[in-house]
């Protein structure tokens, strides 16, 4: 199955973890069994071999899986050392240029919420929206763990995996001693970042064309003779304002040359008049 990228605002990511998620709970997928390929989940959910990594990880760091160097990703049955040390043995390594977030615990506090997903989840949301609107502007620094913790009424364990969930995605880096920080788009994610919004305002264009196509209540064709008629009226109307403008520029040439034979002109014509003539005098006395 592909995913509903369209209609759901989520990161791909997350929208296939929480279809690998249902079917470990719903018993689908068994404690022990080995999860399909990243690349068949690649073609099942029509999505890049990056975001099935991010798809998994996330399931990982929830608990539900473990991964075996050169053998795959399993549900996980209980949480053994062995087990532990195998999924981190197939752990992604840190970004180089700069220090990891640290190692992480599991679990997190469970939030009264109507949202299913786990609450680093929607911390990480959260805060991933106020990188997108600007709140949070490229360079800017990001709220210390504890500051999170007390402000969306967290553990820290759920702060720190909300930070690396950003951190995983590219949006965000932390460098020791300092804190963590909102990392500046390169110009080829700037590119990128424009065509996505391009894309989005046209589907969203698209989305209220339609909308605007049902609200009309009108066939195809309806809108066709309709449209026929208006521009059978545009023409007509063009047609008399040009006449108009024709007839009104004829009646000001005759009523110029009124003026001449009569010689009925009002002050200010008479010393523009006046003028024009000083002008063109002043004119000849300059080509001598």
């Amino acid at each position: 199955m592909t995913l509903p990228l369209d209609q759901d605002p989520r990161p791909p990511y997350v929208q296939a973890a929480d279809v690998l998620r249902a079917a470990i709970r719903d018993g689908e997928l068994r404690p022990g069994e080995r999860l399909p390929s990243a690349r068949e989940l690649q073609r099942r959910f029509g999505i890049a071999s990056s975001t099935v990594q991010n798809a998994l990880r996330l399931l990982k760091e929830e608990g539900l899986i473990y991964s075996v160097l050169g053998r795959g990703s399993y549900v996980r049955a209980q949480d053994s050392e062995t087990e532990r040390e195998e999924e981190e043995s197939a752990a992604d390594e840190s970004d180089p240029a700069y220090v990891g977030l640290g190692d992480l615990r599991r679990g997190w506090q469970v939030a009264p919420s109507d949202d299913p997903r786990p609450p680093y989840v929607q911390t990480a949301d959260a805060l991933r929206k106020q990188i997108q609107d600007g709140r949070l502007a490229p360079g800017a620094k990001l709220p210390s763990a504890r500051e999170l913790q007390e402000q969306f009424g967290i553990a820290n364990s759920t702060a720190q995996n909300a930070l690396r969930l950003l951190k995983d995605e590219g949006l965000i880096y932390s460098v020791q001693g300092r804190g963590v920080f909102v990392r500046r788009p390169s110009p080829r994610e700037q590119v990128l970042k424009r065509y996505n919004e391009s894309l989005e305002e046209m589907a969203a264009q698209r989305r209220a064309d339609e909308e605007a196509v049902r609200l009309s209540g009108k066939t195809d064709d309806e809108v066709a003779a309709e449209l026929e008629a208006a521009e059978v009226r545009f023409a007509k109307a063009s047609a008399e304002f040009e006449a108009a403008t024709i007839h009104r520029d004829v009646m000001r040439a005759v009523m110029e040359q009124r003026k001449r034979l009569s010689g009925n002109y009002t002050p200010e014509e008479n010393a523009a008049k006046a003028q024009r003539l000083l002008d063109r005098l002043a004119e000849g006395k300059r080509r001598r």
